[in-house]
């Protein structure tokens, strides 16, 4: 096996799927997930740009507090200090979380005097765009679900674009086995090609990486592990603080060189400290945006928003198909009060797609992720 095997494959299409509430975005690699987006309307999201006013100082730190429009103030790190009530020209590099709000980084801005202020000046860049700037010599296709998603992308990019639509009934992620990517980098375990694995563990401080050869040679799953590690980042946007516990084993020492090889594809700045004194191989990648793990789930499970989402696309797949004139969607209650309440857009947007009348039932005893979808 060569270092050559630890480079992460060159993407070669985009999907694109837009559902009731939300737009999904995935970056492929022949059947390799490299990078999964969920842009859901009523969030913020990063790369999005606000005029916003300077608040109090956060206690004990160099930062400031940023009203920028949303419930929780954002963070900013400033190097000089401002009056309160300045106006500041604000990029959201990670959405609020909950109990946090948003982390900001100052940019330059025109903000006119006496100015109404906060006021978003600027949307997020659309994924797509992103990519194609990035990687369109290799993209040989943008497939896009629904049909009207072809022309609101074609829009976006060159003329020659390859986009292309999803005529299949299935769900565009199902069919190209993103859903089941997802779920895999839910999980802690990822298996290793000679039998090992990697665990990814989260902390409120960092991420721990634990390397094990499952009986396997131990210097060919370190090395197999780089080339893992590299890829589930990438996946799962980890960042922060990250520690490895790789296997002692010989050629350790090339590991740190191994995994920056192996990172260079990655857009998100990383950076490959070292082994430290006890063997842990220690490295850094930018915060850019929200995790997996943080979009999708809440204490460990999927959360009331995934659920509710999830129960929209259902209950659309399954009006379509049919001429009845009303649908009942049966969630948990959690489920059911972001879908009558926070997420009311999203559930009449689904009901203009479909041209039927969808109601909310909550049902005490439904499981969070249980959802029924059936005809009235």
């Amino acid at each position: 096996m060569s270092e050559q095997d630890t480079r992460s494959p060159q993407p070669d299409t985009i999907l694109v799927a837009r559902s009731p509430g939300e737009t999904r975005y995935a970056l492929m690699a022949d059947e390799t997930v490299l990078a999964v987006i969920h842009r859901r309307d009523i969030d913020v999201q990063p790369g999005a740009i606000y005029h916003g006013r300077i608040k109090a100082p956060v206690p004990g730190t160099g930062a400031v507090f940023v009203d920028y429009g949303e419930a929780l103030p954002g963070v900013l790190y400033i190097k000089s200090p401002q009056p309160e009530g300045s106006a500041v020209g604000v990029v959201v590099t990670v959405p609020p979380r909950p109990g946090k709000g948003a982390e900001l980084k100052a940019v330059k801005a025109a903000i006119a005097p006496g100015a109404k202020l906060p006021v978003l000046a600027a949307p997020a860049p659309e994924p797509v765009a992103d990519w194609m700037a990035r990687y369109g010599a290799s993209i040989r296709a943008i497939v896009c679900q629904p049909l009207r998603e072809v022309a609101r992308v074609r829009a976006l990019l060159d003329a020659d674009a390859p986009v292309e639509s999803h005529s299949a009934e299935a769900d565009l992620f199902a069919a190209f086995g993103v859903d089941e990517a997802i779920e895999a980098a839910l999980r802690p375990d990822v298996r290793l090609p000679s039998g090992g694995s990697i665990i990814v563990e989260h902390t409120r401080a960092l991420t721990v990486i634990d390397v094990n050869s499952g009986g396997s040679d131990p210097a060919r799953a370190n090395f197999e592990a780089m080339a893992a590690v590299a890829l589930e980042l990438r996946r799962r946007n980890v960042a922060g603080h990250i520690l490895i516990d790789v296997i002692p084993a010989k050629a350790r020492a090339s590991l740190p060189r191994i995994l920056t090889k192996a990172l260079a594809a990655d857009p998100n700045p990383a950076q490959v400290v070292g082994l430290t004194s006890l063997g842990l191989l220690e490295m850094t990648r930018q915060r850019m945006g929200l995790s997996l793990v943080e979009a999708l789930t809440d204490k460990g499970e999927l959360s009331a928003a995934s659920i509710a989402y999830r129960a929209l696309r259902a209950a659309v797949r399954a009006a379509s198909k049919s001429g009845t004139p009303r649908w009942a969607v049966n969630v948990a209650p959690d489920v059911a009060a972001l879908l009558q309440g926070p997420l009311a857009r999203a559930v009449n947007e689904a009901r203009e797609l479909t041209k039927v009348d969808v109601e909310i039932v909550a049902r005490a005893d439904f499981t969070r992720e249980r959802i029924d979808v059936r005809p009235v």
